[in-house]
């Protein structure tokens, strides 16, 4: 696993993805940007050698360990497309209807049955997977949609009509 901080001026981050590429088997897949701009144009450079993601520098600390486990253990992540964040606005307003496509299946299952107010080890019995794979999903959901916690993917869930009132 290579974490990157983009803004270190000094060493040049494009050399050293090559690198990575170069003398890793695996590429660079295991790699994370982490960046302080959305628009910086590494983004598109480690994208094309298959970099494994890009977080924004100022996110919590628990959203920043969510990212690496999760592109630790194979899965892609992108910085989201919205600028510095309005700290005035809550972050899940920021969602767009279109901001579920991303979503895998099972995540979309994940997120119906967070919203019905199922514990992780009530999902695990529901889609009959591990409670870890559940994390897993939880976590990349989260990322996926730029929440920080449950509650705001709840909250997702009945803005955009996945989850209704009973």
């Amino acid at each position: 696993m290579l974490v990157i901080n983009t803004a270190c001026r000094s060493i040049d981050v494009v050399q050293l993805m090559h690198r990575a590429v170069r003398y890793s088997g695996v590429g660079v897949s295991r790699m994370l940007l982490l960046t302080n701009d959305v628009n910086n144009p590494l983004h598109t450079e480690a994208d094309k050698l298959g970099a494994g993601g890009v977080v924004l520098a100022w996110e919590e600390p628990e959203f920043l360990v969510s990212a690496i486990r999760l592109v630790s253990g194979g899965y892609r992540i992108g910085v989201p497309d919205q600028g510095e964040p309005d700290r005035t606005t809550p972050r899940r307003q920021s969602v767009r209807h279109t901001a579920l496509d991303p979503l895998t299946l099972r995540e979309r299952q994940v997120l119906t049955l967070l919203a019905r107010g199922m514990k992780n080890a009530e999902i695990a019995g529901e889609l009959v997977v591990s409670e870890s794979t559940v994390k897993t999903h939880v976590q990349s959901l989260l990322i996926k949609l730029g929440l920080r916690n449950r509650a705001s993917a709840v909250a997702v869930a009945y803005e955009m009509g996945i989850a209704r009132a009973q």
